[in-house]
């Protein structure tokens, strides 16, 4: 057992990638017998009060560990810890190493330590260097997902040099029953289906969700019997079969994956999503653009699909192709179930961070 406890911070209480990670780990330290806690600023609950980053970090007990997995203000979590902490971080977007965007994009102002931020992040030169410097003064462990962040991360200064430990997520021990589940949702056994998700839904810009209408109204045009669940916003609505709901929880949206067809991901900058992880542990293959760390989750052909960014016809092309090629897409589906559980499961995840806290003991 550790020595010592083991605090896991997010900004969210349940919702987003960064939080399902700490929170997986949190509760697969307590299974194992170790100490562990899980803090958080924000609870999704009405009401509940909204704490402040250096008081969430200065009421952490001195001299344990804490893993940082997102704030509202890291720089300012950091720099308040009580001293002699052990502290991991991991980067779950490059928030922390760029002047405020969750992902570069190819943007050239990332070369130039972000100096004239296209996108207006305010201050973005002074708010990077503050960040990275935080990150240094911390003697923090670095973690990376992504072999992509990883190297995005030594770009942006040579002092910083995150280990990779990719994600991972509950892996079923069989491929789950898709037609138990559709009954379950109440969608009929031969429908199409299509699956767009992402936190915040048609507001997620760094998932194409302003532009998920325009995709699904071409697909629908090549396979008229397509149904599609957009899955992640904060309303219900329906226009025809392009139904709208808001963010479940994982229960729920695995189902969801289960029931599905083909996972459409036009993702515009991305490091490990937890979604395509997700989706392989339901045997559901996902089309995806080819960017940062998603090309190394998908292998192109075999455990889903991988387009050439921007290129929006052939992406549409591609999940037109898998609905209707529906024994295609369950080779590949199955493919990426049986090859991820070794790469991605919750216990492989769990073992790597537990080595690495120990480490710190």
């Amino acid at each position: 057992m550790l020595s010592r406890t083991v605090i896991h911070h997010s900004f969210l209480a349940k919702s987003g990638g960064a939080t399902k990670v700490a929170a997986m780990l949190h509760a697969g330290l307590l299974k194992s017998g170790h100490k562990s806690i899980h803090s958080f600023e924000a609870s999704e609950e009405p009401g509940d009060k909204l704490i402040l980053p250096e008081e969430a970090a200065q009421s952490i007990p001195e001299g344990n560990i804490v893993h940082l997995h997102s704030s509202a203000a890291p720089v300012l979590f950091l720099r308040k810890l009580p001293a002699r902490t052990k502290t991991v971080i991991t980067l779950h977007d490059t928030k922390l190493i760029t002047g405020g965007c969750a992902s570069p994009m190819g943007c050239v102002q990332f070369e130039a330590a972000c100096s004239n931020c296209p996108r207006n992040f305010p201050d973005s030169k002074r708010s990077r260097r503050d960040k990275i410097s935080a990150l240094i003064e911390s003697k923090a462990v670095l973690v990376s997902p992504s072999g992509w962040l990883a190297r995005l991360a030594r770009k942006a200064d040579p002092a910083l040099k995150p280990r990779i430990i990719p994600n991972g997520t509950a892996w079923p021990d069989k491929p789950a029953d898709r037609k138990a589940a559709r009954k379950e949702l109440g969608i009929h056994h031969a429908s199409r289906v299509l699956l767009f998700i992402a936190h915040g839904g048609a507001k997620a810009a760094y998932k194409s969700g302003p532009e998920w209408k325009q995709y699904w109204l071409e697909i629908k045009k090549a396979v008229p019997e397509a149904l599609c669940f957009a899955i992640g916003g904060n309303s219900n609505s329906r226009d025809g079969d392009f139904i709208s709901i808001p963010y479940v929880q994982n229960d729920m949206l695995n189902k969801f994956l289960c029931a599905a067809d083909v996972l459409a991901y036009p993702t515009l900058g991305d490091n490990h999503p937890l979604i395509i992880i997700e989706a392989m542990a339901q045997s559901l293959p996902a089309v995806s653009y080819a960017v940062g760390g998603v090309v190394e989750q998908i292998s192109d052909g075999e455990n889903g699909i991988l387009v050439a960014p921007y290129e929006k016809n052939t992406f549409t092309e591609k999940v037109s192709m898998l609905l209707e090629n529906s024994r295609l897409a369950r080779e590949m589906g199955s493919r990426g179930f049986h090859t991820g559980k070794k790469r991605f499961s919750s216990e492989r995840v769990l073992g790597d961070y537990t080595k690495l806290y120990y480490s710190l003991v």
